[in-house]
């Protein structure tokens, strides 16, 4: 059990206007309970000037470069000549020769899955397996390392790179172990399989029913289940989960925040909090003992809102004597310490293998035969569009998680009906992912004020893929963060660890600028970005979909010194180039959270190699390296083929 003071602790990171439908506000920070917790700037502070290398600033549309930066107390004290910043900074001033590398702010993550990495990172890494025979050996081994009587999980397979072209069955996953749970998740999260001890545990038999959003697939010819499960009942398994111990908490939590800093992200996101039952033990103990040295907003999936509502008394009682307040650096009462609880997400669709379309699919994914194939929808749509017309007017944001061209359809109506009864409103709903946007929606998105957020990571790894899936006229509205640029409509990039393919912004940068898939091809090349304004979409964009655009975002005096160090400027390196930039350090607040032990970190990105995209005469990108025969079976291949080839 958490101590009391924890408890009263988080229970004030859920302010009241979540926790009441908007009826009542308080959100009053806790007590510091250790030197490491954030207070106001000292003014004796030992300032820090910044030169040597470019200096972006990220202020503006068009890039602007200072000569200099000053940071003191946590803030941004000067940016501009050396000449003022040497005068601004005084005697005594630390100084930082960049020696050639180039200072950004500090990348802002728009989606990701922070408080569920801290449970998966403990689990077995299946990201890049090839087979079933190679996942399974990977689960002994974890198992064998795991302790007796847990559950034995992975992470990261996706059906469609295996040899056999499916989802594990319970029967392979009972030779991980006959008397413990096993459960693997595919690199989506939102798929996976489990074996026959937790079929038991969760009451699924051949009488079942399918949950509403979701599948509970079954043996071919039988009703028997055969192991893999698909949205609602994969989020059931989480739930049903034991707690993670004080030690796991701190130990996941670790590991999170630091893959997060070590991708130069000093604001990080959980886009689902209560995807595991003991979500609150984990945001409990962030708080308590302090395990966070980077921001993190919380994301309320919106069938958790209940359990949320049950620290309001507390937090009224112990926290309403102002002299329990304290402050953080930019005096953001928002935050309790590292927490902010930003607000409600929904799932519209599921899966990129899910995704809920207006049309039916091209090709089927892998290992479903379903006619006429759509995708399935998961949250109600009837409640989407009370809880959306409820908040629309309150101080705490709508994310909805939409991939499908029909689920960004359902929640443009659920926000565009509350836009309708009561005006427009400095909300800035999130649609996540967007992967299908059609062009009509764009227009719509505009109207209602929303923001689109991209998982730009899958253009590269995955694009093959989704044109199979899709189709060629489906296929020019992948991504479409070209034309959400010239609507006018402020977008951002996001990873989804961990059910994303890389926790890099960088690498996201890389796809969402340069658009290649496995085979060569260039992916709807009309939505390329410019690598500034992909650049924009991990800073001030970012900060400007959080309402954090007064404190985060670019390198303006008064504004946190929340700091990157590049190895190369992504502006001035072949686009091709951009994802071999390494974070060289990660800076929160005036204070290094991450260096790279790597010496390579300490020069500009490395030139091209062999396994990098090449180009024609013609300037065209030539297939080679990993491609997609190695994952897909001779006829899907012939049908990508005939897909991607253009005049055909």
């Amino acid at each position: 059990m958490r101590p009391l003071a924890s408890v009263l602790c988080f229970a004030q990171a859920v302010p009241a206007p979540l926790l009441l439908g908007g009826l009542l506000s308080l959100a009053l920070p806790c007590v510091p309970s250790s030197a490491g917790a954030a207070s106001l700037p000292d003014p004796a502070a030992t300032p820090t000037l910044y030169k040597g290398g470019d200096i972006l600033t990220m202020a503006g549309p068009a890039p602007t470069y200072a000569e200099a930066l000053v940071e003191k107390g946590g803030r941004i004290l000067y940016v501009g000549p050396l000449a003022g910043a040497i005068k601004a900074a005084g005697g005594g001033a630390r100084q930082v020769n960049l020696a050639g590398r180039t200072l950004v702010p500090g990348f802002i993550d728009a989606h990701g899955h922070l408080v569920l990495a801290s449970h998966t990172l403990l689990n077995a890494d299946l990201g890049g397996v090839k087979s079933i025979p190679e996942l399974l050996g990977r689960m002994k081994a974890h198992a064998a390392s795991s302790p007796a009587g847990v559950w034995v999980e992975g992470l990261g397979y996706r059906a469609e790179q295996l040899a056999e072209q499916r989802h594990p069955t319970k029967e392979e996953l009972d030779t991980v172990s006959s008397t413990r749970p096993v459960f693997v998740q595919d690199g989506s999260g939102h798929q996976g399989a489990i074996n026959s001890v937790l079929l038991q545990q969760m009451g699924w038999t051949a009488s079942s029913k399918d949950p509403a959003g979701g599948v509970i697939s079954r043996k071919p010819g039988s009703s028997e289940p055969s192991g893999h499960i698909a949205e609602a009942p994969v989020f059931a398994v989480l739930a049903a989960k034991a707690p993670l111990t004080p030690a796991q908490i701190r130990q996941g939590v670790a590991k999170a925040g630091a893959l997060w800093a070590a991708n130069g992200q000093t604001t990080a996101a959980e886009m689902g909090f209560g995807l595991s039952d003991d979500d609150i033990d984990v945001a409990r103990q962030i708080i308590d003992e302090q395990l966070l040295s980077i921001d993190l907003l919380l994301y309320v999936k919106h069938s958790f809102l209940e359990q949320a509502k049950a620290g309001r008394r507390a937090v009224m009682d112990q926290y309403a004597d102002p002299a329990a307040r304290a402050l953080r650096v930019d005096g953001d009462g928002r935050y309790l310490n590292r927490l902010r609880l930003a607000g409600v997400k929904f799932w519209m669709d599921g899966s990129m293998d899910n995704a809920y379309m207006s049309q039916p699919y091209s090709h089927n994914p892998p290992g479903n035969s379903e006619k006429n194939f759509r995708g399935l929808p998961v949250d109600s749509q009837a409640e989407v569009e009370v809880t959306v017309a409820s908040y629309w007017k309150s101080n705490r944001q709508i994310a909805g998680h939409a991939i499908g061209d029909q689920a960004i359809d359902n929640f443009l109506v659920a926000i565009e009906k509350a836009y309708a009864a009561q005006g427009p409103a400095d909300h800035r709903p999130i649609i996540q992912h967007a992967q299908f946007l059609r062009p009509d929606q764009i227009a719509r998105a505009k109207k209602v004020g929303a923001i689109t957020s991209f998982t730009a990571g899958g253009l590269y790894p995955m694009g093959d893929y989704l044109a199979l899936l899709m189709g060629p006229e489906r296929l020019a509205w992948a991504g479409a963060a070209g034309s959400v640029q010239r609507a006018g409509i402020p977008w951002t990039l996001h990873h989804d660890m961990p059910a994303g393919v890389s926790p890099s912004l960088i690498y996201a940068l890389w796809n969402i600028v340069n658009r290649t898939t496995k085979s060569g091809v260039v992916l709807a090349p009309q939505e390329k970005v410019s690598p500034y304004d992909g650049l924009r979409a991990m800073t001030i964009n970012g900060a400007y979909q959080y309402h954090e655009e007064k404190s985060k975002g670019s390198l303006e005096p008064g504004k946190l010194a929340d700091l990157v160090v590049l190895s190369a400027n992504p502006l001035k390196v072949e686009p091709l180039a951009i994802k071999d930039i390494q974070v060289v350090e990660t800076i929160k607040e005036g204070r290094s959270i991450y260096r790279n032990p790597s010496p390579s970190a300490a020069t500009a990105a490395a030139p091209a190699n062999d396994k990098d995209p090449v180009r024609d005469k013609d300037n065209c990108l030539v297939p080679h390296g990993d491609q997609p025969a190695k994952r897909l079976n001779p006829a899907q291949e012939a049908t990508l083929e005939r897909l991607m080839t253009p005049g055909r």
